[in-house]
């Protein structure tokens, strides 16, 4: 959705001021986490879980709604994540950016918080991040990857692989026999388009879905979601490559061969990956849907979204950030195939959301 959001420069001089601060983390920060937490042990049991944050769309080009990121790092002093992800969209388009050097001093320190967490921490290219949309291809893929991806390569003991292109690659869980893909749906590779997920990346996830070893399940996180699941009323964009990227999960969980845009993949042998979901961001409410046996979900985040804007399949909780966190933590069993998304803050517990098979 090729949206502009205005925001003030009398709000950016607000956020500098701001962001040269430590970042105090608010009491009812805690308490949401707590009650979120609380809900997840219950849910948890004794059971082996893969456990990671999502934010997305923070959208904080001139917006207090940074501080959002050091209070998912917080959370997870309580819930011990396996890593942390952000699905884009953190706003570089904005006028607030508009002057270069400004651009890449928020850039730079918006990384900073994200790289405050200890273990590793990732974040997807969404279409408000290299100031495409103004025409001002201020950032390339590469860079971006640099400063926000390539730092946690240091803290994740080999568990995470960046492609050449560093906006996407994955990580893995091998005690829980689990791989997270990471896809920039925004990719330069491919300019002729606006959402994209050029081939050579999705040779990358095709060849990598494969493992040494039976039982591995997959995620894929994706900034754009490529079915009209996430399509405002109003809107119609379509991503570059989508048919030839479900059909790769497809044919994976099935374990067959193809080839579509000059990808070619055979899961018909050997070893592969189950893949489970594909969560995203972008849209900016909540939605979910089983696609072939793959679920797809959205978070909405904290950006903007008319209601005649909002197709019938999805739902918004209007909030106020200086009062409420917006993020989903994503629980799995792999033992028992059971995936389930925990609200905190925001709709709370009525917005947890469980998916079944």
């Amino acid at each position: 959705m090729k949206r502009t959001i205005l925001l003030s420069s009398l709000f950016f001089s607000l956020f500098m001021t701001l962001f040269s601060q430590d970042i105090q983390i608010p009491q009812w920060v805690d308490n949401e986490i707590k009650q979120t937490y609380t809900r997840f042990i219950e849910w948890k049991g004794d059971d082996d879980v893969v456990l990671f944050p999502i934010q997305t769309d923070v959208h904080s080009g001139g917006r207090e709604t940074f501080k959002h990121v050091a209070y998912v790092n917080h959370a997870a002093k309580t819930f011990k994540f396996d890593f942390i992800a952000d699905l884009g969209d953190i706003g570089l388009d904005t006028p607030a950016t508009k002057d270069p050097k400004d651009a890449s001093e928020f850039l730079k320190r918006h990384a900073d918080i994200h790289q405050q967490y200890q273990g590793i921490s990732v974040v997807l290219v969404g279409n408000h991040d290299h100031n495409r949309i103004a025409g001002d291809k201020r950032f390339t893929d590469k860079q971006l990857g640099e400063i926000f991806n390539a730092p946690s390569m240091k803290k994740s003991n080999g568990r995470l692989v960046l492609a050449e292109n560093p906006t996407y690659g994955y990580i893995d869980i091998p005690a829980r026999k689990t791989r997270v893909f990471f896809m920039n749906t925004c990719d330069r590779d491919d300019e002729k388009n606006y959402y994209t997920m050029a081939p050579k990346q999705l040779q990358f996830l095709a060849d990598n879905l494969k493992t040494k070893e039976e039982g591995w399940n997959a995620f894929v996180l994706t900034h754009f979601c490529v079915l009209k699941l996430g399509h405002w009323t109003d809107d119609n964009s379509e991503c570059a490559h989508a048919e030839t990227y479900l059909r790769i999960l497809k044919d994976c969980n099935a374990k067959a061969k193809g080839e579509s845009d000059g990808v070619k993949w055979d899961f018909s042998q050997g070893a592969v990956c189950h893949v489970v979901a594909n969560l995203t961001g972008d849209s900016h409410f909540d939605a979910e849907e089983n696609h072939d046996g793959i679920y797809f979900a959205i978070s909405q985040g904290y950006g903007g979204v008319g209601v005649n804007s909002m197709p019938k399949w999805s739902s918004k909780t209007y909030f106020d950030p200086n009062q409420q966190m917006l993020v989903d933590i994503v629980a799995y069993k792999p033992a028992t195939h059971q995936l389930k998304l925990f609200r905190i803050g925001a709709g709370g517990a009525p917005k947890d959301r469980e998916f079944k098979w």
